[in-house]
């Protein structure tokens, strides 16, 4: 049965096409700045736009006769430069515009933000429009196009041809594979949505309502409703409050409902087209059914499934779904519930209600599956509604239960993680082991992660990441994407929370406007053309030039047409974008020779003689092969046998990439056929690395597939350098040979390799691999040292630079006269877990350890981290003074962890390092008499205010640590005022904490601890603030750094690196320099395996190692000084800790066996802390490229003897030639293979 949909009414567009006059422009007046002079509205915001006729004779009215003086640029609207002859003319052209009915969509009322951001103004009187969609002719096609230079959905006609000049990329359609069919594309009409609409007057109302959801606007389908109250709200509200209604004899909807979402809707659907499918979603229970009694904050359904409070809250969908009922609305679908695992990230303000995927399927079986078959309401029922970093593992526990997955339809994925997992990992991976349950995106906003700037008008880049996350989904198996808020004020808001973001359409009911931003355009060009029954086939992308590329997704309509959306992204030096030549092959019709412009979206819309879904066809129509029941009669050419659908780098690996991460459960990984063997040398391509697909995409592979997440089991362990066990027994006979003959220099690494794609290199008390000191080498000549995938570990080799060289097609160019901040330097943290491990080899295993992290013959580390007191990453929770109310702190003592366990590392640490060390300390918590909550651990912070006994003493406590260090010979260059002080305000936060707001934390230093430590004989020892995720900058530090009392007792900012997919650097740690540039930046603390769908160790990991050294440079590059790891030392399962919180570490310690594990992490650290010691300066590094692909990570600095290092870091499969220019030395013509580290060392001339 065909879901239920809106009840179809069809309305007239009032106000279009009748009765408007020549005066009908928009009231106010007013200058846009910042943008070009070509693009001018001197008329203001409210001008009425040009009609291309219009703008077709604006250069004929340059003429002298009609100015009396030399050609000018083009007089404009409202303007009084021209004479009397242009005013007549303009006046003609502006009647012939004005006529009713005049045939043609209305362009844009352009209005400029700043340069290049562009809205489009609507009001009462106008509005842009589309006219609707007619297919073309055949052998034609039509091209809609949007870009940041202007275009709104411009439309262009062409022709194919017969044949193509070789473009640098060829786009070649292959309708014989069939992917997922299309839902379609809408937003959310939530309470602050709709009081934003009907904050306009009627007829600006109408063109918004149309604008979404007419022919003449963008053709939304989709419609999210929430379920009573969201964060979106003006105020917490549920249907039914009264306490203990288990029968629901007190529901009723809201006003909210009756007088504002329920009329729009209506409006909505009587606009449209098309049907409109409804779904809705509840954020909270009533609060009488939550744990906590409050519809807002952390709280779960009471009871459990199959019980009183479950049963009424399945009761509840159905009384939402009667109720809406009475009034003519039907839904499509509801979800379970809006973002179940809201948790932790959830401010206590929010309304939600909790379920962990085991609860959910429960609730479905025993209660809302149930309730929703007996109910008379065709209603399909989707499960997760949250972030797609919780699959496919909630899809497992739910759908896995036959009875539960038999009530659910889909699943429901929200876009704000996207950053953290790929596509492939978890939408691809979950669409393989369930292809009979759609994937369908159910919520995406901008600006929801800035502390600033919430609604950015005329923003082009948040279209783009629309387009680019639209395009990314579509090609792994989604089914529809469904925008937030349909629109918003200019603060991004109302809501009650004051959770304010940014929306497509912005509304200024003050002026009874509404601005269609760039995400509005974005939309449309999915929403208009690839309607509901649409699917998506295969796309073939072949590429000559490196330069050259897309994002694209093609699909096939109902009515047999093609679409083609095309993405450009391209962002090359200084933020220029550039154009994109490329092809379009439909082997059915011909080709398309056309161009991506710099930052723009296109779609292709042309027909196929034949090709219609469902159609079954008695003849072939030429070269076309059609259609019956959806599949072929005619198999594809072998050409396009390959062709299967797009992949984007951003979010999953390419074919014949490295995994990105292990899927060992599932079943398509088990039906592979063995690859070809590759030889240490060849490079595994994709026709190399796994076997072609079977092409059974619509249900799902059987066998490998574009950007899954596996390797192929068959591979020879060897291939491209790994150690596996056929390589053993010689690998290891020929390390004692040479570690033999070479007693002098560096050991080598005894390679281990666990099967992870790389190498570990083993020490025990015997034997462990060494560097030689660094000795600068003979001017004209350098040093490199290089590490890599395929089993190279600081490997050291020798050049000389030439006086010449043919320019590469990537060049660096140094360039010592700009320089940049100076580098404190690396390191890593002595926990209590650390100390463990190190303690628990052998003496001379310690030893060896700890001399490859600190000695000349290691990677000298110079930083070091020291927790005060117990950390997650230790085996208890204590502090130092669990005296209850002891603030004079007489009975602070250390504990055995510090005198036996970390004082006496520090020390021998000391004793083997030749550079001096830097210790700096950070507190988790205060002792719990301290604290709000009387406990280490969930939201707590100190009691009193800043200035009180209670803040005193967590002063001193500071100082005591200091004193009582410092008696075992150990001072510390530095402190932070806090582990993560936002921890501290997250309720059920599970680790040690102590919450302080930046505001807090400001008088805090201002009465307390700065005066403390300046008072005290360790005055000299630094404090950094924050010491916590760089999302919180630039605010925190503009909080804490403008008081200036404050400020004086501050040296520097510590950031960790957990959240840095949410916090765009530029906009973070680059501002905050500018800001505060007397103040230094510090990584203090970044580990990998954190995140829960990550095995915690992975031994020989390469990609981990990679990604510290892409962070690492990434900050650098950025005005961070230095960077510190979290443990130095943890065991095979990533402890031990009281929390169970195990992540990796770069070295790995099996006490059984007395050896440890040095990993990639370590030797990527070691590519910076062995070579830029502390007082090197980052110095200028020109960049000029002529290959897209050839994309190099790198970094250049002048060290404290003159000598330059420079590191590369080639984080591609494909090795890149590059060039390095010293203009004071020379050349040096090199090559980072891939998926390798290098660090360049030369002196330059006195």
């Amino acid at each position: 049965m065909d879901p239920p949909h809106l009840p179809a009414r069809r309305g007239s567009l009032q106000g279009w096409g009748g009765g408007r006059s020549m005066q009908q422009e928009f009231p106010g007046s007013g200058r846009r700045s910042g943008g070009r002079g070509d693009r001018a509205d001197p008329a203001g915001e409210h001008s009425l736009p040009l009609h291309p006729l219009l703008r077709l004779c604006l250069p004929w009215l340059r003429v002298p006769l009609l100015t009396g003086s030399a050609p000018q640029d083009p007089p404009e609207l409202g303007g009084r430069r021209g004479a009397m002859g242009a005013v007549s003319v303009l006046g003609w052209l502006l009647l012939l515009q004005a006529v009713p009915g005049a045939a043609g969509a209305r362009p844009c009322s352009p209005k400029y933000f700043g340069r290049d951001a562009m809205v489009c103004v609507c009001n009462a009187t106008y509005c842009d429009t589309l006219d609707p969609v007619v297919l073309p002719a055949l052998g034609t096609y039509v091209k809609y196009e949007s870009s940041k230079a202007g275009k709104r959905l411009e439309r262009s006609e062409g022709s194919f041809q017969r044949s193509l000049h070789a473009p640098g990329l060829l786009l070649t359609l292959n309708v014989s594979t069939m992917y997922q069919h299309v839902k379609g594309f809408g937003g959310s009409l939530s309470d602050a949505a709709a009081l934003n609409i009907l904050g306009l007057s009627r007829p600006a109302q109408d063109n918004l309502l149309r604008s979404y959801f007419s022919e003449s606007g963008i053709e939304y389908n989709l419609i999210r409703l929430p379920m009573a109250c969201s964060d979106f709200s003006v105020r917490p509200y549920s249907y039914d409050d009264v306490p203990h209604d288990y029968e629901l004899k007190h529901f009723r909807l809201a006003e909210e409902d009756l007088k504002m979402k329920i009329p729009l809707l209506h409006r909505a659907s009587a606009m449209s087209r098309r049907p409109l499918s409804l779904y809705a979603s509840p954020w909270t229970s009533p609060a009488w059914m939550k744990s906590n009694g409050d519809v807002r904050g952390k709280g779960m359904l009471k009871g459990q499934a199959g019980d009183k409070y479950h049963k009424t809250w399945a009761n509840y969908f159905i009384k939402f779904l009667d109720e809406y009922a009475k009034h003519n609305v039907t839904f499509w679908a509801v979800t379970a519930q809006n973002e179940p695992l809201a948790a932790l990230l959830t401010p206590p303000q929010f309304p939600t209600i909790a379920f962990t995927a085991a609860q959910q399927r429960d609730f479905v079986v025993h209660d809302l599956g149930p309730a929703l078959a007996r109910s008379p309401h065709h209603t399909q029922l989707i499960i997760l509604d949250d972030q797609r970093i919780h699959l496919p593992h909630w899809a497992k526990v739910v759908l896995g239960n036959a009875t539960a997955a038999h009530y659910v339809a889909g699943m429901g994925v929200h876009w704000y993680l996207d950053g953290i997992i790929p596509a492939s990992c978890s939408l691809e991976a979950t669409h393989k082991l369930f292809p009979d349950h759609f994937l369908l995106y159910t919520e995406a906003c901008s600006g929801f992660i800035t502390l600033r700037f919430s609604v950015s008008l005329g923003c082009w880049e948040r279209g783009d990441r629309y387009s680019h996350s639209i395009l990314t989904v579509l090609n792994h198996f989604v089914a529809g994407w469904t925008d937030w808020n349909l629109a918003l004020d200019l603060e991004g808001g109302p809501n009650w929370v004051k959770n304010y973001v940014d929306s497509p359409v912005i509304v200024d009911s003050s002026k009874d406007v509404f601005y269609k931003q760039p995400m509005f355009y974005h939309m449309g060009h999915f929403s208009k053309f690839i309607p509901e029954g649409s699917r998506r086939v295969g796309l073939h992308s072949s590429r000559r030039c490196l330069i050259c590329q897309l994002e694209h997704v093609a699909i096939v309509r109902p009515d047999g047409a093609l679409v083609l959306v095309v993405l450009n992204r391209s962002t090359g030096l200084f933020g220029f974008g550039w154009d994109v030549p490329f092809g379009i092959r439909d082997p059915a019709v011909g080709f398309i020779e056309t161009v991506a412009p710099a930052n723009s979206i296109q779609t292709y819309l042309w027909r196929q003689q034949c090709l219609q879904l469902g159609r079954i066809p008695n003849r072939r129509c030429g070269a076309q092969t059609c259609f019956a029941d959806d599949k072929l009669l005619q198999p594809a050419p072998p050409s396009l046998a390959a062709g299967v659908g797009l992949r984007h780098g951003e979010h999953g690996p390419t074919a014949g990439s490295p995994m990105s991460c292990p899927l060992p459960d599932s079943p398509f990984l088990l039906r592979q056929t063995p690859s070809p063997p590759t030889t240490h040398n060849q490079k595994a391509g994709p026709a190399a690395r796994c076997p072609a697909p079977i092409r059974d995409v619509a249900r799902g592979f059987s066998g490998s597939s574009p950007g899954a997440c596996h390797q192929c089991p068959s591979e020879p362990r060897c291939s491209r350098g790994a150690m596996g066990p056929g390589c053993a027994g010689v690998l290891s006979w020929l390390l004692l040979v040479q570690a033999v003959l070479q007693a002098a220099g560096g050991r080598p690494c005894n390679a281990k390799d666990f099967g992870h794609g790389s190498l570990v290199c083993a020490c025990s008390a015997t034997y462990c691999d060494t560097l030689d000191p660094v000795v600068l080498p003979a001017p004209g000549t350098y040093v490199k040292y290089e590490s890599s995938k395929a089993g190279k570990r600081l490997e050291r080799s020798e050049g000389s630079f030439q006086h010449n060289a043919e320019t590469p097609d990537f060049h660096l160019t140094l360039d010592t006269a700009q320089r940049y901040q100076k580098v404190k330097g690396f390191g890593g943290s002595v926990t209590d877990s650390a100390a463990i491990n190190i303690q628990s080899l052998s003496k001379d295993a310690q030893n060896h350890l700890l001399r490859s992290y600190f000695s000349e013959e290691g990677i000298e580390y110079n930083l070091v981290r020291v927790p005060m007191a117990s950390t997650d990453f230790s085996v208890r929770l204590y502090t130092y003074a669990d005296a209850e109310g002891d603030f004079e702190l007489k009975h602070f003592n250390l504990t055995e962890e510090d005198t036996r366990m970390k004082i006496p590392i520090l020390r021998a640490a000391q004793a083997v390092a030749k550079r001096p060390l830097s210790l700096y300390a950070s507190p988790w918590t205060s002792p719990v008499w301290m604290k709000t909550n009387g406990a280490m651990t969930g939201r707590g912070t100190l009691k009193g205010s800043p200035g009180d006994k209670y803040h005193q003493a967590w002063a001193k406590y500071f100082i005591r640590f200091l004193d009582e260090y410092a008696k075992h010979n150990l001072t510390f260059w530095a402190v932070t005022a806090g582990n993560e002080p936002t921890a501290g305000e997250i309720v059920f936060y599970p680790f040690q904490c102590l919450g302080f707001s930046p505001e807090h934390q400001r008088d805090f230093i201002a009465q307390d601890l700065g005066p403390a430590l300046a008072n005290s004989s360790h005055r000299d020892v630094r404090l950094i603030i924050l010491d916590d995720q760089r999302v919180m900058l630039p605010y925190w530090a503009q909080v804490v750094l403008k008081d200036p009392v404050a400020a004086s007792y501050i040296s520097g900012i510590g950031i960790h690196w957990y959240l840095d997919f949410l916090a765009p650097i530029d906009l973070t740690l680059s501002i905050t320099h500018h800001l505060f540039p007397d103040y230094f930046l510090l990584s203090t603390e970044a580990s990998t395996g954190s995140y829960f769908w990550e095995p915690r160790v992975v031994l020989g990991g390469w990609d981990r190692g990679s990604k510290y050294s892409h962070s690492i440079l990434t900050n650098l590059n950025n005005y961070v000084t230095g960077w510190t790891d979290w443990n130095l030392a943890l065991d095979l399962e990533g402890g031990p800790n009281w929390s169970k919180n195990y992540v990796d570490s770069p070295v790995i310690v099996d006490s059984s066996k007395d050896v440890f594990y040095k990993q990639p992490m370590f030797y990527h650290l070691g590519h910076f802390s062995k070579f830029i010691p502390e007082g090197s300066q980052r110095v200028g590094l020109a960049v000029s490229k002529k290959c897209r692909r050839c994309d190099l990570e790198h970094s250049a600095f002048l060290r404290p003897d003159g000598a330059v290092v420079l590191v590369v870091l080639n984080r591609s499969p494909v090795d890149v030639s590059f060039g390095i220019s010293d203009p004071r030395v020379g050349f040096i013509e090199a090559m980072a293979p891939s998926d390798s580290i290098q660090t360049f060392l030369w002196k330059q001339p006195a």
